[in-house]
């Protein structure tokens, strides 16, 4: 199950580029900084690094591997910190049965879109509190194949988007806006978007929170979610 979900996320927030080699799925997003969309991910068994190494160097960036998920990857990470890759981002994944996360969280002023538009996007990246979120995110957003639903909450108090495949759905960017937080707003996002993806056959959930996130954890708890396994990056030394 941790394996199956790791490859639903990866599809969840694709890469520009993603190439499947030697038990690698190998990404590249040129105008993204983020970690998921530049990292390689492990999908097949022992892997080996240099095909990693190769892959980046290509294309001038240094070699990065999401150890996904870490309670399976053990080898693997050790022998990447053997050879000197330094670990970060400590992330880990939760999971719940839709029916749990309804009964859990109450309805609210909700609306949920099939497709983003810039508005989304703006009031996305206010919510994070970071000007520049928004930077080429349509981008990314776009190359989402399986069905999303994007959701706001009143006037932009709050987002989130669910990505439904398999009978799973992933919730992202789940965010409130800073005046409108401890109100109830992220609880009724993710209410929308579990019953949504409830009626396109989705009947578990899954969501990434960051190790240290421990408001977002305390949230996703009371809602039903528990911990699945974790994940954290590798990467590789300078030359």
């Amino acid at each position: 199950m941790r394996l199956l979900v790791e490859q639903l996320a990866a599809r969840a927030w694709p890469a520009a580029e993603a190439v499947a080699a030697d038990g690698w799925l190998l990404r590249h997003t040129p105008a993204l900084t983020r970690r998921r969309s530049n990292s390689a991910l492990p999908v097949g068994d022992a892997p080996h690094a240099r095909v990693v190494e190769e892959f980046y160097a290509r294309r001038g960036r240094r070699a990065l591997v999401q150890i996904a998920p870490a309670e399976v990857r053990g080898g693997l990470d050790r022998e990447l910190a053997r050879m000197g890759w330094t670990s970060d981002g400590p992330t880990d994944v939760l999971i719940a049965d839709a029916a749990t996360v309804l009964a859990r969280t109450r309805p609210g002023a909700v609306a949920i879109a099939p497709a983003v538009d810039a508005s989304w996007v703006a009031m996305w990246a206010a919510c994070e509190g970071r000007p520049d979120a928004d930077a080429h995110a349509d981008e990314v957003l776009a190359r989402i194949e399986p069905a999303t639903g994007y959701a706001v909450a009143g006037e932009g108090e709050g987002v989130g988007l669910a990505v439904c495949e398999a009978g799973w759905a992933g919730l992202f960017c789940v965010a409130t806006a800073p005046a409108a937080r401890r109100r109830g707003v992220a609880g009724a996002v993710v209410h929308a978007l579990t019953r949504w993806a409830t009626e396109r056959a989705a009947r578990r959930i899954y969501l990434q929170v960051e190790t240290a996130n421990a408001a977002a954890h305390a949230l996703y708890a009371s809602t039903g979610f528990k911990r699945s396994h974790g994940y954290h990056y590798r990467l590789a030394p300078a030359s």
